[in-house]
């Protein structure tokens, strides 16, 4: 025992806080178990635990990232009344029932969680710059400008937190690697659920540092093509999977850059085929370059030189 009278154990960080514990007992009553924290800071390890002890977790539920797709586009659009629907029906269904969706301080406000049954909110945090190299890696986004946009967002979600009236639990990610089994007991201690050794011990496995399907799904992708020449234009499209901003494109005519246009133009197409918002296409006016037919023709993403589809071909070969 220590003069202070704690051991050295009670001393160690283990990286996990309870703010407003819960005065319920125990596994007593339906609640609902609420994942969130920003991108990429160890929501989906929380959200795959939840449901490796068999928490209903939705019904259209991504198995890379462990999100319940409906429940992300009722709260993406804001549907307070398809919300409250959904609320009753999972309540009626499941009892204790949960959701992961990151960064729920953007669509609902702190007052809102109180339209969920016995709410108990679980939020991971993450180091910064690591969040921001993660982010950088998926998105082809600069990691500077991300450093601040993680510190922000930490910022906006720690004040939801703090307004918040129900039991909360913080969890450090990189304290999880440090600690499985107390990382896992905290989650099944704070959500009421049932322990054991053996379950503890399976869920241990569950954390993985740098899972390779995650790394090499969650990636966003630049998808586009060139499509061909009509009307003395240059056409095709370009998107960022996920993401609504336009792309900035380079013209290389036999691999000299010669202009730059955004690929911001509206296509009927590209949003019957589910592209984004259909607002990904792009027309180059051949009209003011001076190109011959028969040179080579590339567009590639700005910055990242990542090439779209059917390029590499002389000029006349997009004739048509």
């Amino acid at each position: 025992m220590s003069a202070s009278g704690g051991t050295a154990d009670q001393l160690l960080n283990k990286g996990f806080i309870v703010n407003r514990p819960a005065a319920s007992v125990p596994g007593a009553g339906g609640k609902t178990l609420i994942v969130t924290g920003l991108h990429r800071s160890g929501t989906s390890l929380v959200a795959s635990v939840l449901l490796q002890v068999g928490v209903f977790m939705g019904t259209e539920i991504n198995d890379i990232v462990y999100e319940d797709e409906a429940m992300a586009k009722i709260l993406i659009s804001r549907d307070i009344d398809a919300l409250t629907r959904l609320i009753a029906e999972r309540d009626a269904n499941y009892g204790t029932w949960g959701f992961k969706f990151p960064m729920l301080c953007r669509p609902l406000g702190h007052e809102d969680i109180a339209r969920f049954s016995d709410p108990h909110v679980i939020v991971t945090f993450r180091d910064p710059v690591s969040v921001a190299v993660r982010t950088s890696l998926s998105e082809y986004q600069e990691p500077m400008r991300l450093v601040r946009t993680a510190v922000e967002d930490q910022a906006a979600i720690t004040t939801f937190i703090e307004r918040l009236r129900c039991p909360t639990l913080l969890l450090s990610y990189e304290k999880s690697l440090a600690f499985p089994g107390d990382f896992i007991d905290a989650i099944l201690q704070f959500c009421g659920l049932p322990r054991g050794a053996a379950l503890r011990e399976r869920l241990v496995r569950v954390i993985e540092p740098n899972r390779q399907t995650y790394i090499a799904q969650a990636r966003r992708r630049y998808e586009g093509m060139i499509d061909g020449v009509a009307g003395g234009g240059l056409h095709g499209w370009c998107r960022l999977t996920d993401a609504a901003d336009p792309v900035a494109l380079d013209l290389l005519v036999d691999d000299q850059p010669v202009l730059t246009v955004l690929a911001d133009g509206f296509r009927q197409d590209l949003l019957d085929a589910g592209f984004g918002t259909g607002h990904h296409g792009f027309t180059i006016d051949l009209s003011q370059l001076s190109i011959r037919s028969d040179q080579v023709i590339r567009v590639l993403v700005a910055v990242h030189a990542i090439e779209l589809g059917n390029g590499g071909r002389r000029l006349e070969a997009y004739q048509g």
